[in-house]
């Protein structure tokens, strides 16, 4: 990971997350491969409409994946999934 400077405009603040909050997101930023402290940031800029490169959660790809072959006819699902389990 990089250091990047503090903004001018940034000011820094504390902020006391109850002990399960900070374990779920301790686990989450595990996961995305940030520091507690990074995911956190990450996590605002996020929802305050900022480009953040958040992992999905596999359900929630899955979900997405589902949803892609809602509209494609049962003969080209099959076809493209057979495509996806393919060895190269």
């Amino acid at each position: 990971m990089t250091a990047t400077r503090p903004r001018p405009d940034a000011v820094p603040r504390t902020i006391r997350f109850p002990s399960s909050l900070r374990s779920r997101i301790a686990r989450d930023a595990e996961r995305c491969g940030r520091s507690f402290e990074a995911h956190v940031v990450a996590l605002l800029r996020h929802h305050y409409g900022d480009d953040v490169d958040i992992a999905p959660t596999p359900d929630f790809v899955i979900r997405l994946a589902k949803a892609s072959l809602a509209d494609i006819p049962a003969k080209e699902q099959k076809a493209l999934l057979r495509r996806l389990t393919e060895d190269d």
